[in-house]
C-alpha cells in the first residue's frame, strides 16, 4: 500500500511539474522601442490590462539591424521607433503584418502618414533635422540647407553618421531631396563634405562635440535639439526651410497567432490616448519632445515650435525606404569613409 501511494504521489509531482513548466497560453508581448518613453508606457500598459510586456530599448540603428537579423523568425512582437523609411524597408523585406488599426482621431496631417498597407501607424512626428548653434561663437545661423555650403561654415558643421544612427537617415534623405533626389543630391553632400562637415556617431556625440566648442553648429534631430536647449540657456534652434517631417511609428512582426494581434492592437490604441500620450511626453526625456497627431491629444511640451508656422515637406517612404541601403552605403564609403 505505501508503495502504491508512493508511486500515485510520484506521479501527482510529475503531472504538477509538467503543468507548471508548460509554456504558457499567454506569455504577454515582446516591444522593441528605440523610444525613451517605451518602456513608461509598457508599464502602465501591464498595470492597466494585466497583459505582461517585456521590453527591449535599443538605439533605433541597432533595433533595426536586430529586426533585420533575425528576419522571419522574429523574437519581438512589436516595434516603436523614429522613421517611416525604416518601417517600409522592414515591409519590403516582407517583415512586417499588414492590417494595422489606424490611430482613432488623426489629424489630417496623421492621415497623411499612414502606410497604405497597414504596415505601420504613426504616433506622433519629430523633425529629421534641425540646426542647433550657439549665438555666442555663431553670429548667423544658416536657414535653408544650402546655406549650410557657405564659407561662412566652413568646418563648423557637425551631423550623425546615418549608417550608424537610425534617425539620422531621414534627414540625409531630406537634404537629397532639396538637392534633386537620388542619385542628383549627391553633389550636394560631397560639398558638405568639402566644406568640412564634421562626423559623429549619434545625437549624444554630436551635442557634446558642440559643447566642446569641436563644432560651432549641429544638425540633429529635432526632439534631441529641443531637450539639449532646454537643459543648456542660450542655445540657438533654427529649423531649416524646408524642414523633413519624422514620424515615430509603431510596426508588428509578421505571423502574430490571434491573441498577441489582439493584444497588440490593445497595445497601440493605448499608447494614442490623451493620457498616454501625456505619460510619453512627461516619461520621455528627448523623445517626449514630439508633435502629436491626433485631435484630442495634449498640446507639445512647452518650447517646441508652432508647426503651423514650419514650411514641411513628407517624404515618400516608400521610395527613400528602399533607397535606405545604397544611400547609406555610398555615404559610408565616400563621406565618412567606412
Amino acid at each position: 500500500m505505501r508503495k502504491l501511494i508512493a508511486s500515485v504521489f510520484a506521479v501527482i509531482v510529475v503531472v504538477v511539474a509538467a503543468l507548471l513548466l508548460w509554456p504558457s497560453s499567454d506569455t504577454g508581448l515582446v516591444l522593441y522601442t528605440g523610444l525613451d518613453y517605451g518602456p513608461a508606457v509598457a508599464a502602465a500598459f501591464t498595470k492597466e490590462t494585466g497583459i505582461k510586456v517585456s521590453v527591449v530599448r535599443l538605439s533605433t540603428g541597432s533595433l533595426l539591424a536586430r529586426i533585420v537579423a533575425q528576419g522571419n523568425h522574429p523574437d519581438w512582437d512589436i516595434g516603436w521607433f523614429d522613421g517611416a523609411t525604416a518601417a517600409a524597408a522592414l515591409d519590403q523585406a516582407h517583415l512586417l503584418a499588414h492590417g494595422l488599426p489606424a490611430p482613432a482621431g488623426l489629424t489630417p496631417l496623421g492621415q497623411g502618414l499612414l502606410s497604405p498597407d497597414g504596415a505601420y501607424i504613426p504616433t506622433g512626428i519629430t523633425l529629421a533635422g534641425v540646426f542647433i548653434s550657439d549665438p555666442a561663437r555663431l553670429a548667423v545661423a544658416p536657414a535653408t540647407w544650402n546655406d549650410l555650403l557657405s564659407p561662412a561654415y566652413k568646418n563648423l558643421v557637425g551631423m550623425n553618421d546615418p549608417s550608424i544612427s537610425g534617425p539620422t537617415y531621414p534627414m540625409l534623405a531630406g537634404m537629397l531631396d532639396n538637392a534633386g533626389g537620388w542619385p542628383q543630391g549627391q553633389k550636394y553632400v560631397l560639398g558638405l563634405k568639402a566644406n568640412g562637415l564634421h562626423m559623429f556617431d549619434k545625437n549624444d556625440a554630436t551635442l557634446a562635440a558642440l559643447q566642446s566648442q569641436a563644432i560651432s553648429l549641429a544638425i540633429v534631430q529635432s526632439s534631441a535639439a529641443l531637450f539639449y536647449a532646454a537643459h543648456h540657456p542660450g542655445m540657438r534652434i533654427t529649423v531649416p526651410n524646408p524642414a523633413y517631417v519624422l514620424p515615430n511609428v509603431m510596426v508588428e512582426a509578421a505571423g502574430l497567432n490571434a491573441r498577441q494581434q489582439k493584444e497588440a492592437a490593445r497595445f497601440m490604441a493605448f499608447a494614442m490616448r490623451p493620457d498616454i500620450q501625456k505619460l510619453r511626453q512627461t516619461e520621455g526625456e528627448a523623445d517626449g519632445e514630439y508633435w502629436p497627431i491626433t485631435q484630442n491629444a495634449p498640446a507639445p511640451l512647452p518650447g517646441v515650435p508652432v508647426l503651423a508656422d514650419i514650411h514641411t515637406i513628407t517624404l515618400n517612404p516608400v521610395v527613400w525606404g528602399g533607397l535606405e541601403s545604397t544611400i547609406n552605403s555610398w555615404f559610408a564609403k565616400v563621406i565618412s569613409g567606412a
